[in-house]
């Protein structure tokens, strides 16, 4: 049976951190391939710190180039509305038989997983990779995810990425500031944020 790995976000942009997750997944899981889906964004949100979704999606397309075994999924981006966690893998699940979910998330949303859109039906039906992220005390997750294995039976694993401490929040200041954000995001798409003057 096939393995793959979920990875979504709003890439705004996609950093080094999210690098690390996917990476992280692929060998402690032995994943056949990570798909990349940038997450449809309200019109609400968007201001004009945000990067278009035509944007969003060509990043994430350059952060695909890191590795063979990455791929991008514009399932969520080519809905008119937005789309919630488990349509999309409901969607991704038809269109691959025979093949292990594993979705892949921060500890900070897998802590509140149950009170998602279908919560239970998520935790029943789909495996998670949780990252551990810096300042996020670990011993709160393993209780979760051992409450999620008693009351639905969940697969669970936390994963052994490297944490890194970057927000894409941070980064887009540190654009507007004039500052570089080498160390924080691909040289590939450095250069595009650059070339697009996104973030300024």
């Amino acid at each position: 049976m096939n393995e793959i790995g979920i990875l979504g976000g709003s890439f705004d942009p996609f950093h080094l951190g999210h690098l690390s997750i996917a990476e992280a997944a692929i060998e402690e899981l032995n994943l056949t391939k990570v798909i990349l889906i940038p997450t449809k964004v309200s019109p609400f949100k968007l201001g004009k710190k945000m990067a278009s979704e035509k944007d969003r999606v060509a990043m994430t397309r350059l952060a695909a180039q890191e590795d063979e075994k990455f791929e991008v999924s514009t399932i969520e981006t080519d809905r008119s509305s937005v789309s919630y966690t488990y349509k999309t893998l409901e969607l991704l699940k038809k269109s691959m038989e025979d093949t292990k979910i594993w979705f892949m998330m921060g500890t900070d949303s897998f802590v509140s997983l149950e009170s998602w859109y279908k919560g239970q039906e998520l935790l029943e039906e789909y495996s998670f990779a949780v990252a551990a992220r810096p300042g996020f005390d670990v011993s709160v997750v393993e209780y979760k995810a051992e409450k999620y294995r008693v009351k639905y039976g969940a697969e669970v694993r936390i994963l052994h990425n490297r944490m890194l401490d970057i927000s894409s929040t941070e980064i887009k200041e540190a654009i507007k500031e004039g500052r570089s954000i080498e160390g924080y995001v691909p040289q590939r798409i450095e250069r595009y944020i650059d070339e697009h003057g996104l973030y300024k």
